[in-house]
């Protein structure tokens, strides 16, 4: 009895340094940022769709944008910034809207990207944080729980296609009117993608001039149409099992030192019985 107490005593241990271990390899997570890009000035919808990104201690905008999507980021002595998105062409033609401003189009420099100076010599991509235009370059974003980030794709007045008035610096007008579409990212990112409201979300988000009826509207479809079913209390059959958890090496660490305290445990015993 007192040696079956001793073994628990150890394998308590164990089992708390095996916890310990794996709490401190973990980077602490500090909230959840939701993230876009989109490319509608050329006609061709969503570049990234809607996602909930996690981000963690240190973090910057640069590491949100990263862990989402696959970009180039150019360093410079005012930051970092993104210059392109790893993205097909899906043949899709430029807006009439555009056209009429921009007669003089080209097209992509890089097969699988859409980047800076792609179409005409103002394009590029510009971020939006909380639905508005962000004031502070993207490496000096730090992001904050519930956050919004959205990249569109610009052809015209440097963010002019965009909504943006640029005419207090001598640029264009703005072309159509600025829109907010957080909520709809938000609210996207966090649907079932089966969902056909989720795919009519997405094709408002990738509408040029699409209005801030529209946006609201298709945010508040897919609100609806996911709402939870009412809970029952019957129980399922042939509830499958929680999926076995992919081994990272910490756990691995864990169990070895685990095992060496109650082999040392038992060992002691064993020496205090001879």
């Amino acid at each position: 009895m007192k040696k079956a107490k001793i073994l628990a005593v150890f394998a308590a241990a164990a089992t708390a340094a095996a916890t310990s271990l794996c709490v401190f390899a973990q980077p602490a997570e500090k909230g959840t940022v939701y993230f876009a890009a989109v490319k509608s000035t050329i006609g061709q919808g969503v570049c990234v769709e809607p996602v909930a990104v996690p981000f963690y201690e240190g973090d910057s905008g640069i590491d949100i944008v990263k862990r989402a999507a696959d970009v180039t980021v150019v360093e410079s002595e005012y930051g970092d910034y993104i210059t392109a998105f790893k993205d097909a062409d899906n043949g899709a033609d430029v807006p009439e809207e555009i056209k009429v401003v921009c007669p003089e189009m080209t097209g992509r420099s890089t097969e699988g990207q859409l980047t800076a100076l792609d179409y005409t010599p103002e394009s590029g991509w510009s971020y939006f944080l909380n639905g508005e235009y962000a004031q502070v370059g993207i490496s000096s974003y730090e992001p904050a729980d519930g956050d919004v980030v959205e990249y569109r794709f610009t052809v015209y007045g440097y963010g002019s296609d965009l909504g943006q008035d640029n005419s207090s610096w001598g640029g264009a007008e703005a072309l159509v009117p600025a829109v907010n579409a957080a909520e709809l990212i938000k609210t996207a990112a966090l649907a079932d993608k089966s969902l056909p409201e989720y795919k009519a979300a997405v094709e408002t988000l990738g509408k040029f001039g699409a209005a801030q009826s529209e946006l609201d509207e298709a945010a508040n479809a897919l609100k609806n149409a996911a709402q939870p079913a009412p809970e029952t209390t019957e129980t399922p059959a042939n509830t499958p099992e929680a999926p076995t958890n992919v081994d990272t090496g910490v756990e691995s660490v864990a169990a070895v030192f685990g095992a060496a305290v109650i082999a040392a445990g038992m060992l002691a015993v064993s020496r205090k019985r001879g």
